[in-house]
């Protein structure tokens, strides 16, 4: 079996028109080409008042309840191995976590009982107007200078490749959700971006992305009002992990927070040695659709990868990105983008 370093399956449309699946497996062989010849990535998409100040109003309970999943599917069964480096070269680094202004190992997800709790509120749903339709996907608020920025999945923000497009209009993060409630409000992009490599090759071992978002409808700054996890890259990939997520694929339907808690590190995915990249992750964690983008933390909230993709047949096991260099760039880059 092999894979191609785009997305393979777009879990949130049903029907999959053949003119938009066509569109996405050449965009993926582009990205290969792409990647041999090394060509440069699109910069950061700044997002505009048509897509950015409006998508609060614009996600209705309604609408929010409509968004499928854009998740990676790949056809197939895992192939793990235990084999890869303990780190990627360079020094590790940790930025810890940031409390609310607000404040005072089963690989099955339980549900979160109180998604508002200090420990819960900084991980929430993503909402996206694309192409194709309403899509979703999961993300983290975490500490930055700017106490504004989210992070999630590459793939819910920019379709991979040099020939890739972004996925940014009416994009919104709204932390805490529980059945179309909106806790803290909305959190509409302001800017997106994700590794620079995503948006060069499309290789999964750097599907990950960041956004920074306006200010909600109280006039709060995303870490004023919910905190933010801290983060970690450059670390040993054998850790134990928390993963957070809005599953919206059966047997969940996304109206409610999921985690799998203190879920073991089994390994890397086989397939990750033959793309670029330091080498995806494995856990025991039985998400599905909507996942896609949710935290992995460590060490009392510290972000230490995101949900990127699962196979067909090895449901209980989920995969994510290794943090590095990368993402470490990546963090800098939206830190510095001004609310």
């Amino acid at each position: 079996m092999s894979r191609l370093p785009a997305m393979i399956h777009w879990g949130w449309r049903e029907d999959h028109p053949f003119r938009f699946l066509l569109a996405l497996v050449l965009g993926a062989c582009l990205g290969i080409v792409a990647m041999i010849v090394g060509a440069a990535p699109a910069p950061a998409k700044i997002v505009s008042t048509d897509g950015g100040s409006d998508a609060a109003a614009f996600w209705t309970v309604e609408r929010m309840r409509r968004a499928r999943p854009l998740d990676v599917k790949v056809d197939g069964a895992a192939a793990i191995t235990q084999v890869g480096p303990a780190a990627e070269p360079g020094r590790p680094r940790l930025v810890p976590p940031l409390g609310p202004a607000t404040a005072s190992a089963s690989s099955a997800p339980v549900t979160v009982a109180d998604p508002t709790a200090s420990t819960s509120r900084t991980n929430g749903a993503i909402f996206i107007e694309t192409p194709f339709g309403l899509g979703r996907c999961s993300g983290t608020a975490v500490n930055a200078a700017n106490f504004s920025v989210v992070f999630t999945a590459a793939h819910c923000i920019h379709t991979g490749g040099s020939h890739g497009f972004w996925l940014a209009r009416h994009w919104a993060f709204v932390p805490a959700y529980r059945y179309g409630q909106r806790p803290f409000g909305a959190f509409a992009a302001k800017w997106v971006d994700t590794t620079a490599q995503w948006r060069r090759s499309g290789s999964e071992n750097f599907d990950v992305g960041a956004a920074v978002v306006e200010r909600n409808q109280r006039g709060q700054l995303l870490g004023k009002a919910v905190g933010g996890t801290g983060i970690g890259w450059g670390l040993k990939a054998r850790q134990v992990f928390n993963v957070h997520g809005y599953p919206a694929a059966p047997p969940f339907d996304g109206e409610t927070q999921q985690e799998c808690p203190r879920t073991r590190f089994l390994g890397h995915d086989s397939l990750s040695f033959l793309f670029p990249g330091p080498l995806n992750l494995a856990v025991d964690c039985s998400v599905t659709g909507g996942a896609s983008g949710g935290g992995w933390t460590i060490r009392d909230g510290v972000l230490n990868s995101v949900t990127n993709y699962g196979y067909d047949d090895d449901p209980e096991t989920d995969f994510g990105a290794y943090f590095g260099r990368e993402v470490a760039r990546l963090y800098h880059r939206a830190a510095q983008v001004k609310p």
